[in-house]
């Protein structure tokens, strides 16, 4: 059976999609390909059609996971003032919501201890994917590098904070992390 010369992206698509919430959910020891390929509805055999690696997944994967993030949260800044774009990212990125869902969340939040753990080469692509986010454009501050270290200081604490929020087993104890950082960076800058 011939396919259509888009198929074989198409399914490839469909793998990263699957595996960047299945990584995020289960960290990057969880899923094996097997898992990640029958979530896509594929045999295992398939895979290396597909990748030369598992290391290649996981970092498409991350990226991946990068994009739906990022889409997620500028898609809710279309309407809000310029000004204010860095305050709703915080809130956004420190809203219950997130934190209770870490298969669609910021793989920051989810994997960054696994991910420093990871090959070399796993770890340069993510470390280039966090320094082009695109909440960087959104950031308080007067030039592109104040904006940069407040980027990185802002993320920082936000990915704490929800990581810490997901250990806690009390939902009071987790909106309360959440919060006190939420708060304390909107004042902040």
């Amino acid at each position: 059976m011939r396919y259509e010369p888009e198929h074989k992206t198409r399914t490839r698509d469909r793998i990263v999609r699957n595996a960047a919430r299945k990584l995020r959910a289960e960290g990057l020891s969880g899923p094996g390909v097997a898992s990640v390929m029958k979530a896509s509805g594929l045999t295992v055999g398939g895979f290396y059609k597909h990748f030369r690696s598992k290391d290649e997944l996981l970092a498409e994967a991350i990226a991946q996971g990068f994009a739906e993030s990022s889409e997620k949260i500028c898609s809710s800044l279309q309407n809000v003032p310029r000004e204010d774009r860095w305050k709703e990212v915080i809130r956004l990125y420190l809203s219950p919501e997130h934190c209770d869902r870490p298969h669609t969340g910021c793989p920051v939040a989810a994997l960054a201890p696994e991910i420093a753990r990871a090959k070399l080469s796993v770890r340069k692509r993510i470390a280039g994917l966090i320094k082009e986010y695109r909440w960087v454009e959104f950031m308080p501050g007067a030039s592109a590098a104040e904006r940069e270290r407040n980027f990185f200081v802002i993320l920082s604490a936000m990915a704490g904070a929800v990581s810490i929020a997901r250990i806690l087993t009390e939902p009071a104890d987790k909106e309360r992390v959440l919060a006190s950082v939420r708060d304390h960076l909107l004042r902040s800058f």
